[in-house]
């Protein structure tokens, strides 16, 4: 019998080598009664969000987030999913909610200007943006190329013509 460690670990090789079913069947063999452990859990996110498969992509961060709230990666694949099934009012406040656990998470913030910018809630969207640079630098240059982003850049450009 394998042990579900090294499953994991093959299942993430799998991933990282494109080949998802692989991946999948390695999660599959794991204990019924190990399927629920955080690493089990955060890889099999992670084989969802490479398949992109929102939905489940979805359940499974939430019950990562909800029995395990410190880890980071659930609450981030949880509202990214939703923001992939457009929707993004869920995403924000699962963002939030994720923000008050893990504050200086830059991640956390640089998506949540995301999807505040989708909203069309643009101050919002500068200002966690602003908090996401101040935490890393590199969502600064992120921040220009990315799509979600687009309403905002506009917004401040109106802004500074006013």
């Amino acid at each position: 019998m394998i042990p579900t460690s090294t499953r994991v670990s093959y299942a993430n090789g799998y991933i990282e080598l494109g080949m998802l079913k692989e991946a999948s069947e390695e999660l599959d063999a794991i204990e019924p009664s190990e399927r629920l452990m955080d690493d089990v859990l955060l890889v099999r996110s992670r084989l969802y969000l490479e398949a992109r498969n929102w939905e489940l992509m979805e359940a499974v961060s939430k019950q990562l987030a909800e029995q395990t709230p410190s880890s980071r990666h659930a609450w981030i694949n949880w509202a990214y999913a939703l923001r992939e099934m457009e929707r993004n009012e869920e995403a924000k406040n699962i963002a939030l909610r994720a923000l008050v656990l893990h504050p200086q998470e830059p991640v956390l913030w640089f998506n949540l200007a995301c999807y505040c910018s989708l909203l069309g809630q643009y101050q919002d969207a500068s200002d966690h943006l602003d908090s996401a640079i101040k935490l890393d630098r590199d969502f600064e240059q992120e921040s220009v190329d990315d799509p979600d982003l687009e309403g905002l850049w506009n917004w401040l450009k109106s802004q500074e013509q006013t």
